[in-house]
């Protein structure tokens, strides 16, 4: 493999049609930019460059030489140049995955700051459960994900965001069960359900919850989308055990109606979960800022 640095001599050389100009640029001896020409010539097996009384002009094989070197040495800048924009935040992607209800109602106002103070910055977003979030993060296809905590990985750091509540909401129907000033576990747990999937991270904490309590809920309907969950909660069908401020809108115009336990139902931590040992880009690193920043 011959020394690029005697292919980028070579390429000042062409340019400026003087070996002693290329030297100039380069801030060497004309005598080392001769050498390395002298060099690559050897190396080629053919003269690249022909003296004339203004410098030097490519040979034939010189000007096929250049052809490429001349492609190399731009893409070479070209690169060099979007490495900087990166740099410099100009240019960039920021790679997320989180649940569809968790990028609607937590990250969308913090997308829309990040895109209005980086509008070059490129945005790839992941719709999954919280399973498939780490999957992905530790294949290395995201940058991080935004997840319910915590998250049992040591391959993983994990960074609390905003602290959010379940809740059990029902519709018209089951409205006296909100209008109660606290009704037990166990008097809920008779009615019919409306929850997530058994394998969503969600679901697992609830019934760690009930369980917790010594009672088992058995779901009615199982939906892994919060948009049906309230849909169907709505629509008179069951209790729904749904994130408190992911259903504000449904609360304030009686659509929903929250049902009072008397029981304590522990908050919820939501992070930013992203891998310990690789370093993140300067675009994923500035959007975790401004989630921090703007979440104090």
């Amino acid at each position: 493999m011959i020394n690029l640095e005697l292919y980028r001599i070579f390429y000042f050389a062409a340019q400026a049609g003087s070996i002693s100009k290329a030297s100039q640029q380069l801030h060497i001896t004309q005598p080392s930019a001769s050498l390395a020409i002298k060099q690559l010539e050897e190396a080629m097996g053919a003269v690249l460059f022909k003296r004339t009384t203004k410098g030097v002009s490519l040979t034939n094989e010189g000007e096929t030489l250049f052809a490429y070197v001349e492609q190399a040495y731009e893409l070479l800048m070209s690169g060099e140049s979007k490495m900087s924009d990166v740099a410099s935040l100009k240019g960039g992607e920021v790679r997320i995955a989180s649940s569809t209800s968790v990028i609607r109602n937590v990250l969308l106002p913090y997308l829309k700051s990040f895109h209005h103070q980086y509008p070059n910055i490129k945005i790839n977003i992941s719709d999954h459960y919280t399973s498939a979030c780490l999957k992905l993060l530790k294949e290395g296809k995201i940058d991080f994900c935004v997840v319910r905590l915590p998250v049992q990985d040591e391959a993983l750091l994990s960074t609390k965001l905003i602290t959010i509540q379940d809740r059990f909401v029902v519709g018209e129907k089951y409205k006296h069960l909100a209008e109660e000033p606290g009704i037990s576990l166990k008097e809920l747990a008779d009615y019919p359900h409306i929850l997530f999937p058994q394998n969503m991270t969600s679901r697992k904490a609830l019934d760690k919850f009930i369980a917790s309590h010594g009672l088992v809920l058995n779901a009615a309907f199982e939906i892994a989308s919060l948009q049906l969950l309230t849909g169907f909660a709505a629509a008179g069908l069951g209790v729904s055990y749904v994130i408190k401020e992911f259903v504000q809108r449904e609360l304030a115009d009686g659509t929903l109606f929250e049902v009072k336990v008397k029981e304590h139902i522990p908050p919820i931590d939501l992070g930013i979960v992203q891998l310990k040992q690789l370093p993140l880009s300067v675009a994923a690193e500035q959007f975790i800022a401004v989630m921090m920043k703007e979440g104090e």
